[in-house]
């Protein structure tokens, strides 16, 4: 955790005890008050924040990103403790929008990955089991029930992205859903390559070549990426 997130982890304990009076300034759901609105997603937020944390260094904006999300965080505490709740709740909600947008970037870009990794495994699979079945061998059944796995994972994350894609408004938490699902299905793909016959020097190349997914896999900061940042 970055030292400006432990930082804000200390606004939730003050704002949970905290109730001061209000201002006029309203740009969020009227539906709900404000003051548990603020409680609601002053937490909310600083979780997903650090949920996103990995995937954002890795696939998305990075450290910059990140600071921004933080900085409008940081803003919204800061009018809370002026007493101004109604402007406080729009600028949590605001926050919550932009981590949405965020979380909707990097998903996508998970996307993208998973299904073209799983397109190439599925293809690889196929030519492995015939060239087995051609010398009356049977099939890897160890491969095939990795590539099932990370089919239904890439399904069940899809499902999810589908559903928020294009939300405006909403909590990210199924993003952060679907970016798991996303992991655990790019998991699966390696192990499937590292379960299945193909030449020795190869594998260790395509391994090589998706270290950063297999660091992200993990939830760790790709080190090149700690580096340009």
């Amino acid at each position: 955790m970055t030292k400006k997130l432990r930082i804000y982890a200390a606004f939730l304990l003050s704002i949970i005890f905290f109730a001061p009076a209000y201002s006029q300034e309203k740009q969020f759901n009227q539906l709900y008050k404000p003051l548990p609105l603020i409680k609601r997603l002053s937490y909310e937020n600083f979780k997903n924040i650090k949920l996103l944390q990995t995937a954002i260094m890795n696939y998305g904006g990075g450290e910059s990103e990140i600071e921004r999300l933080i900085d409008q965080y940081a803003d919204a505490s800061a009018l809370y403790f002026q007493n101004q709740i109604d402007a406080a709740a729009s600028k949590f909600a605001e926050n919550e929008r932009e981590i949405l947008k965020v979380a909707q970037n990097v998903t996508k870009k998970y996307r993208e990955d998973s299904e073209a990794l799983l397109v190439q495994a599925i293809k690889l699979n196929i030519k492995v089991s015939l060239k087995r079945q051609l010398k009356g061998e049977k099939r890897n059944e160890v491969a095939d029930k990795l590539l099932a796995n990370a089919q239904f994972g890439v399904q069940k994350a899809s499902d999810f992205h589908d559903r928020y894609k294009d939300a405006v408004t909403a909590p990210p938490t199924e993003l952060v859903s679907s970016i798991y699902y996303f992991r655990r299905a790019k998991e699966n793909l390696f192990l499937m390559y590292e379960s299945i016959d193909m030449d020795a020097q190869e594998k260790k190349n395509f391994l090589e070549q998706h270290k950063k997914d297999i660091d992200d896999n993990n939830n760790k900061i790709h080190q090149s990426r700690q580096k340009e940042n």
